[in-house]
């Protein structure tokens, strides 16, 4: 979630507009040095402006750099900033400064001298922060003392007030609106509402369900406005973690694609009628699932929703033509697929083996796990030759090496010239590596005679199970 000690939101209503509104302040412990204001999109800052303070710390920021109805993140150095919501309105503020790698003081010290929403919302963040408390650690202290004893019923007590606060705050700034009247902040506030609060008592994989079917009841990701914000992405985030937050009957965190899967496509509806906000969450999704290496989620989301239409060559949003071409090469290499031929400087043409089965391998000599598990590779495949004789099994390994002796080193020690070994000396650069979408190693793809993928195993024991199943 937001961080809301850090976050200054600055609202003002259209009535009484100067002509070229500003937004000023003075920031103690910062004489002369640089301010730089950035514009909030998502999970982007885009750089808008920037200017020096005064010898007594204040500065200004001209009107004309702000675009009504977005948020805006003012940054100094040292991990110090606040940011700031503009309606075109004056607003005028003030904060301290002091370098420090833990706490941004600079948002903790802000104080609004204008806008009266802002001052509300002000009051929303640090409602916020104390619930954020409780939620993690007086939930944990409920847990751990014992329910007779006098300090339980203390904490209990704090954490159902801060969960009461909040809630009543977020009541008085629903009255008598209606949801298209809600002014940004109320919009800020609803958002990261929590309106149900599940029995303390319960396991949290159950109360994370309870939370995530309340998500949308007061935030809708189709309003244009939270495009202009850093809200969808964390809205995101938490909600892909609460619907897949499920355990095993051994406690342990059940990593299931088709949970993160099914929370994406569900958040994906809800933003569908704003066309902008469902093209921002759609790519925000493919990234996430793309870097966390989510292929079964990935090509799920973009064939149903990214994929071009029958005849186009390119999707009609611009953003998700790398996605276009990351699919192409995943749905290459899925069960099922013919695996994509290369050869490596004419030392091997993968297509030219004639085996029942092959076994293609990415390693490299540099990284610690193939030392363990190279060997014990070798092992099962030796293991599978000598009980089935009859099976023309073959092996290609393929180095991410950038040097030729660490290779040959490994190769010589390690008795691996039996079986086919190649390079590119060109570690995650490699075509055949890029083909493969190695992202890891070792990285393992097993091929029937027709060079066709039937498993991906993860660990020598998966490729064992594979093999002595055949």
């Amino acid at each position: 979630m937001i961080t809301y000690s850090l976050v200054l939101f600055c609202i003002a209503n259209v009535f009484g507009q100067k002509e070229n509104p500003q937004v000023k302040g003075t920031i103690a412990n910062y004489s002369s040095q640089p301010l730089r204001l950035y514009k909030c999109h998502g999970d982007t800052l885009l750089l808008i402006d920037s200017t020096l303070t005064d010898v007594k710390g204040a500065f200004v920021f001209d009107g004309n750099s702000f675009q009504s109805n977005a948020m805006y993140k003012i940054l100094m150095p040292g991990k110090q900033f606040f940011y700031c919501l503009y309606d075109k309105q004056p607003i005028e503020l003030k904060a301290q400064h002091q370098a420090n790698a833990f706490y941004n003081i600079a948002g903790d010290s802000l104080v609004v001298l204008k806008s009266e929403v802002n001052k509300d919302f002000c009051q929303f963040q640090l409602l916020q922060k104390q619930l954020n408390v409780a939620n993690y650690w007086l939930l944990q202290m409920m847990r751990l003392y014992p329910l007779p004893d006098p300090f339980h019923k203390q904490i209990e007590k704090e954490y159902t007030l801060r969960h009461q606060a909040l809630e009543q705050f977020v009541k008085k700034q629903q009255t008598g609106k209606k949801a298209n009247t809600y002014s940004m902040a109320t919009k800020m506030a609803l958002a990261y509402f929590q309106p149900i609060d599940p029995d303390w008592k319960q396991p949290d994989p159950w109360r994370d369900s309870i939370i995530a079917e309340h998500n949308f009841d007061f935030f809708n990701p189709a309003d244009s406005f939270y495009l202009h914000t850093n809200i969808l992405p964390e809205k995101m985030d938490l909600y892909l973690a609460l619907r897949s937050d499920k355990r095993d009957a051994y406690g342990q965190k059940v990593n299931d694609e088709n949970l993160v899967k099914s929370a994406a496509e569900d958040f994906l509806i809800k933003a569908k009628s704003n066309p902008e906000n469902f093209a921002f969450c759609l790519n925000y999704l493919l990234k996430k699932f793309n870097k966390e290496h989510r292929e079964s989620a990935f090509l799920y989301l973009y064939d149903k929703y990214g994929k071009p239409e029958s005849g186009d060559c390119k999707s009609s949003n611009s953003a998700l033509n790398w996605a276009q071409e990351k699919a192409s090469v995943l749905k290459g290499i899925q069960p099922g697929s013919l695996a994509p031929d290369f050869a490596i400087n004419d030392q091997l043409q993968l297509y030219g083996i004639k085996s029942d089965y092959t076994l293609v391998l990415f390693w490299a000599s540099w990284c610690p796990h193939c030392m363990e598990e190279v060997p014990k590779i070798k092992k099962v495949i030796e293991g599978f030759q000598n009980q089935h004789k009859e099976i023309k099994f073959k092996s290609v390994f393929v180095s991410l090496d950038n040097d030729e002796k660490p290779w040959k080193d490994f190769i010589e020690k390690n008795a691996l010239g039996a079986f086919f070994q190649v390079c590119e000396f060109k570690g995650w650069n490699g075509q055949t590596a890029k083909k493969y979408n190695v992202y890891a190693t070792p990285t393992m793809f097993l091929l029937d005679k027709d060079k066709k993928i039937i498993a991906k195993p993860e660990t020598t024991e998966q490729l064992q199970n594979v093999l002595f199943q055949k």
